[in-house]
């Protein structure tokens, strides 16, 4: 008994084994070749980020004396200049407060001591401002974007009674990866375009890149900056856009050793440039609508160009081999037959290489690219002689 057991055992080990497969996967790369005719072309490279519009320059508006407010001379959305009264506060016990320091001076000049009549003109020149604060001027030339006073309102000093923001100077704020950092730098021109204003591409400037990375969203990035431009490069043609990258050009290679000033007052020349067209015809009205609609808070995409070059020759990434330190591609040659070939290669985008010398235009080089496929293949072993079922008869 205990060996019919152990056999039946065994019989059932065996009927496991036959029943399980070993598969095996096998990868197979195919080596395609293309044909390549030299050519130039313009080669660019461009990094593209997610960034938001800012206003460069607004200010809080705020109480620097308490009181009733006696008028509210704007409103929400107005207009207004640098200087511009806002609003006013009751003066009227500011102004007697004025005339009483004014007296005590006086009186402080004809017998006081030399202190005295210090201490009095200090109480005047204070005196004075308040007065003079009780009409809440804008600092700056903008819009005014929030306003949270009316006329009645008892106020105190330091409330926040109005914003004003300066939409004639804005900026892109975006953070590019790491990854990306090396290729950006202070100067490189870019185009904006809006989800929320279809159609509208304006040109950008690279002005601050910062020295700090940061950590957003477990990725390293770095914050940078972009000037607006307020040109639609969307409403040029062929020949303006050619005219404006030079003038962007011009600029980029001006900048090197300027300093921060020289460089905004270079910018502004630029912007008058392109606002009067100097040649351009620039649809200056339809321009202005389009870009008084775009305001801070609007997200938008960059796109930087990192690399610029014109008619130049190039060829596929692929079509390059290196050896030894010096680049090669295999040329072929009107008879069929084929060389490879010594070249001197300059910039690098994603996917053409810069030739400097080595060959002409239309001349064949070969491309090479790889493809790989997976095969798979699987063994079943059968049933072991003696065990399994025999031929049907």
């Amino acid at each position: 008994m205990r060996k019919l057991r152990w056999m039946l055992i065994f019989l059932s080990f065996i009927f496991i084994l036959t029943a399980c497969s070993n598969r095996n996967t096998a990868q197979t790369t195919t080596v395609q070749v293309s044909e390549y005719t030299v050519s130039k072309m313009n080669l660019t490279e461009t990094v593209t980020l997610s960034g938001t519009v800012q206003a460069r320059e607004y200010a809080d508006i705020r109480t620097l004396v308490s009181g009733i407010v006696k008028k509210v001379l704007v409103n929400k959305g107005d207009q207004v200049k640098a200087g511009d009264v806002l609003v006013e506060i009751d003066e009227t016990e500011y102004k007697l407060a004025y005339i009483r320091a004014l007296q005590n001076y006086e009186t402080a000049k004809n017998s006081g001591s030399k202190l005295l009549i210090q201490q009095r003109e200090i109480e005047l020149e204070l005196a004075k401002r308040d007065l003079e604060n009780c009409k809440i001027v804008s600092p700056i030339s903008g819009v005014v974007t929030s306003l949270d006073v009316k006329q009645g309102d008892l106020v105190n000093t330091g409330k926040t009674l109005a914003r004003v923001v300066n939409l004639e100077k804005l900026y892109i704020s975006a953070s590019v990866d790491e990854v990306d950092y090396s290729k950006i730098t202070v100067g490189q021109v870019a185009t904006v375009s809006f989800d929320a204003i279809e159609g509208l591409r304006l040109g950008a400037r690279v002005s601050y890149v910062s020295s700090v990375a940061e950590t957003s969203g477990g990725i390293v990035v770095v914050p940078i900056e972009l000037d607006v431009l307020n040109l639609d490069i969307s409403q040029l043609s062929s020949a303006e856009r050619s005219q404006i990258q030079q003038m962007f050009q011009q600029f980029r290679n001006q900048f090197q050793g300027m300093d921060q000033a020289q460089v905004q007052q270079r910018l502004q020349q630029l912007r008058n440039q392109l606002s009067m067209g100097q040649g351009l015809s620039m649809r200056r009205a339809s321009i202005q609508t389009q870009t008084s609609r775009v305001i801070p808070g609007l997200s938008c995409e960059v796109n930087i160009v990192t690399l610029s070059k014109e008619n130049v020759i190039a060829v596929p990434v692929n079509a390059v081999k290196f050896v030894s330190g010096k680049s090669y591609v295999t040329v072929k040659k009107k008879d069929g037959t084929t060389e490879d070939r010594e070249i001197s290669v300059g910039v690098r985008t994603s996917n053409f290489y810069e030739v400097l010398s080595g060959l002409t235009e239309g001349e064949v080089v070969l491309v090479t690219g790889r493809t790989t496929s997976a095969n798979r293949t699987s063994q079943t072993f059968g049933p072991i002689p003696g065990f399994g079922p025999g031929p049907t008869r």
